[in-house]
């Protein structure tokens, strides 16, 4: 099991690699922003009264 988490940890880094290397940005910050909007907008509806 540890050596397939080495796998795809190894993947998922080469993957954000490459696509640094295609858009010449990072695009973690944008993942992060996307998922912290969703979070609080799945928040919102669980807590809204109706």
């Amino acid at each position: 099991m540890s050596r397939q988490i080495g796998n795809d940890r190894a993947h998922r880094i080469a993957f954000f690699q490459r696509i640094i290397d295609l858009t010449g940005r990072d695009a973690i910050d944008n993942i992060r922003n996307e998922k912290l909007l969703n979070n609080a907008q799945v928040r919102d509806f669980i807590n809204k009264q109706y």
